[in-house]
């Protein structure tokens, strides 16, 4: 039985913005993923790239738009009384102007400063915890292999958000979605499934 949704924010909630070819530029190398860059980097180094990332980040937290349908699933999902968690490698800054911009509410938010970051699975256990609902019970929604890999790893069930320029993964995902309002539909497939396994009778 479905008992919550873990979101991820960027390329799911909101339109991917942030120009990392910029921020490569800037840190003057071709580095790959920035924070994965970080980690492995001395301290000093660390400490910079991590401010050249949050200056980008900040600006494209302030910039954001959602994707079409996002407000219509949330309300939706409050509606069916499910927990509803945001999960992201960004910085709990930038979630809180992307959520303060758009007057969007999480009661449950892991972002990179609270545990190791996607494709981790930390940050779901830790949300499993925080939201008191076992892995078996949550989807896991996101744009890119992290967001699966992470799931997979964390037992939960998984939502691929597929955009055109993103066609293949090397993870497969339980479910594979067009729009983020086709959640809406994966929420009413789980009450039919709960529903045929008690007998009729939705939980």
């Amino acid at each position: 039985m479905l008992r919550g949704i873990i979101f991820d924010m960027d390329g799911t909630l909101t339109k991917p913005n942030v120009d990392f070819a910029a921020i490569e530029r800037e840190i003057g190398a071709k580095v790959g993923f920035i924070i994965d860059y970080a980690e492995r980097s001395t301290p000093e180094e660390r400490k910079r790239a991590l401010d050249i990332l949050e200056r980008y980040e900040a600006q494209a937290a302030m910039e954001s738009e959602l994707n079409e349908g996002v407000v219509e699933m949330l309300e939706f999902v409050s509606k069916k009384q499910l927990k509803k968690a945001l999960l992201t490698r960004n910085s709990r800054k930038s979630v809180e102007t992307v959520l303060r911009k758009h007057k969007l509410h999480f009661e449950f938010i892991v972002s990179r400063e609270d545990t190791k970051p996607k494709p981790a699975p930390d940050p779901i256990f830790l949300l499993s915890k925080r939201m008191d609902i076992h892995t078996d019970h949550l989807l896991m929604v996101g744009d890119y292999k992290y967001d699966i890999i992470c799931g997979k790893a964390a037992g939960t069930k998984t939502v691929l958000l597929r955009y055109k320029e993103y066609i293949e993964t090397e993870v497969t995902p339980d479910f594979e979605i067009n729009s983020i309002r086709e959640i809406i539909d994966l929420i009413t497939h789980f009450e039919k499934l709960s529903a045929d396994l008690n007998g009729g009778i939705s939980v």
